[in-house]
């Protein structure tokens, strides 16, 4: 094979490649979820995945409920940045951004996270300051019964069809941090 003909090969393949349907771990093509990005909490590692329904739905109490409202609500696709190794307010914090067919759906979605959020983590739903109302805000303070246990914060709000989620704690993990991580998020949407 002549030089040309490996270079004219090389390009078609190339080529091919580029303009193949990008897969995203078998979800639906569609809008890209909204995700905070990794500059917004720079001393912490990120590593960002697709997350599905059947994913989101293992995370509850009862699963098969969770994946009925995600059904019903038209999800269709997201994704998640992790930060982890903070040495700030935060250890760990995941942002969530999930993609529905409709602003109905993603509503749907934040009534039944207000209902539902202390299942993920025992918790009590506050309304800090500085937060707008549209923002469903929960925090969990450790009792004293495990050493492990930390402040944790879980947030879910819909921006048109999208819901932006937080969920982040660590020993020092505090509401005026926490309030000013949402801020970040919603500001980068």
């Amino acid at each position: 094979m002549t030089r040309l003909a490996r270079t004219v090969a090389v390009v078609v393949i190339l080529s091919a490649c580029a303009s193949a349907p990008a897969t995203d771990g078998g979800l639906a093509a569609g809008p890209t979820p909204p995700l905070l990005p990794a500059s917004a909490l720079p001393r912490m590692t990120s590593d960002t995945t697709s997350v599905d329904a059947d994913h989101l739905a293992n995370e509850v109490t009862h699963p098969d409920d969770l994946r009925s409202v995600l059904d019903d609500a038209g999800f269709v696709r997201a994704a998640q940045r992790s930060f982890g190794g903070g040495r700030g307010a935060f250890s760990r914090v995941v942002a969530r951004g999930l993609v529905f067919e409709t602003d109905e759906g993603a509503a749907a979605f934040v009534s039944w996270f207000g209902d539902h959020a202390p299942e993920i983590v025992t918790s009590e739903r506050i309304v800090p300051a500085g937060v707008p109302d549209d923002v469903v805000v929960f925090r969990h303070e450790p009792d004293g019964c495990c050493h492990n246990d930390v402040p944790v914060f879980l947030a879910a709000w819909q921006r048109d069809a999208s819901v932006l989620s937080l969920h982040a704690g660590g020993r020092r993990a505090n509401v005026r941090a926490f309030v000013g991580l949402i801020s970040s998020y919603d500001r980068e949407v």
